[in-house]
């Protein structure tokens, strides 16, 4: 069934921003970049996770995963990822 074009008017509309989320994460920004606070195993896996996205985003486009800079001139959309531990990196 198509959709009716006042329904993407209000998603557009609406507000993406939950303050309970935003709270909760300011509340343990400081702890979340301590790579050796509570979340050091995140800090930990995050160079294989980041291998990870950087050998499968390169053998779908193309790219040589050994390049100084295999992903560069690329976007990326961070979508629920948390803290940003994967997104800055990769920026």
């Amino acid at each position: 069934m198509p959709k009716k074009p006042q329904d993407s008017e209000v998603a557009l509309a609406a507000p993406s921003i939950d303050p309970a989320e935003v709270e909760k994460f300011s509340r343990i920004a400081a702890e979340w970049w301590d790579p050796r606070g509570k979340f050091k195993p995140l800090h930990e896996i995050n160079p294989l996770r980041l291998d990870f996205i950087r050998e499968k985003t390169c053998a779908a486009l193309g790219r040589d995963p050994s390049a100084d800079r295999p992903l560069q001139g690329l976007r990326a959309l961070d979508v629920g990822c948390g803290g940003g531990l994967i997104a800055e990196p990769i920026a």
